[in-house]
């Protein structure tokens, strides 16, 4: 016999055997991200706050830069509607601006990525220049007057983790979980979402492409805490 509140072998089997009662969801919420593991592992972490059969919530990696993510959502919503037999209430897609503007191409392909995620009613939390500055932001505030190349946010995110006592040995290591677990142990999210709002501010006027640093990753967090405490409230 298990033990009190573990599953035996049996029971996991079981659990992942069971099908999806999409009816019994009443908010499907997809983000679709530029990165392919540590971008969807990050989101996916929120599943654990979720109350059971509320929102069902997919974070879908794509290994593809800006506009392509756009385009892998189209169809990644779509592939879940059919799944659930009814419509995506809400869609979201994650992206970079990376050197978008060194090359013309590559600048024209990320301003297209916003045009069509508003065509397509989807909303977009963009990072200039990488999402991992929205993790640095659960750690330290972060100047607005010059621009941060993504090498300064790696390494300063490998050393205030290490300013940790308990994560002295920590190395850095991009696309990464580890990164993730440490952010959840150590972090702050209540004042990353200051920073950024903050960041936002002093960037004010600017296009996303040029506004470096600055980050919209709050606004995605904040919305799935929003769904997340209502959906709480409401099942009490």
């Amino acid at each position: 016999m298990a033990r009190r509140g573990t599953l035996n072998k049996a029971e996991v089997k079981d659990k992942e055997k069971r099908p999806i009662r999409w009816r019994k969801y009443p908010h499907l919420f997809l983000i679709v991200c530029e990165d392919g593991n540590t971008e969807p592992y990050y989101f996916r972490t929120f599943e654990k706050y979720i109350p059971e059969e509320t929102i069902f919530l997919r974070a879908v990696g794509t290994g593809r830069s800006s506009k392509g993510v756009v385009e892998q959502a189209i169809v990644e919503r779509e592939k879940l509607s059919e799944e659930a037999n009814k419509n995506v209430d809400e869609v979201w897609v994650v992206f970079d601006k990376d050197d978008a503007e060194k090359v013309p191409a590559n600048r024209l392909r990320f301003t297209d990525a916003f045009k069509i995620a508003q065509e397509e009613k989807m909303k977009v939390a963009y990072s200039n220049e990488v999402f991992e500055l929205w993790l640095l932001l659960h750690f330290c505030d972060i100047s607005s007057v010059n621009p941060i190349p993504r090498a300064d946010i790696y390494s300063n995110l490998e050393t205030v983790i290490k300013s940790f006592e308990t994560h002295k040995s920590f190395v850095y290591k991009h696309g990464k979980a580890e990164i993730i677990n440490a952010l959840i142990k150590l972090g702050n999210e209540a004042k990353a979402i200051e920073r950024a709002e903050q960041l936002l501010f002093q960037q004010k006027g600017k296009q996303p492409i040029d506004a470096n640093p600055s980050t919209t990753a709050h606004i995605l967090v904040k919305r799935l805490r929003e769904l997340i405490e209502w959906y709480s409230y409401s099942s009490d």
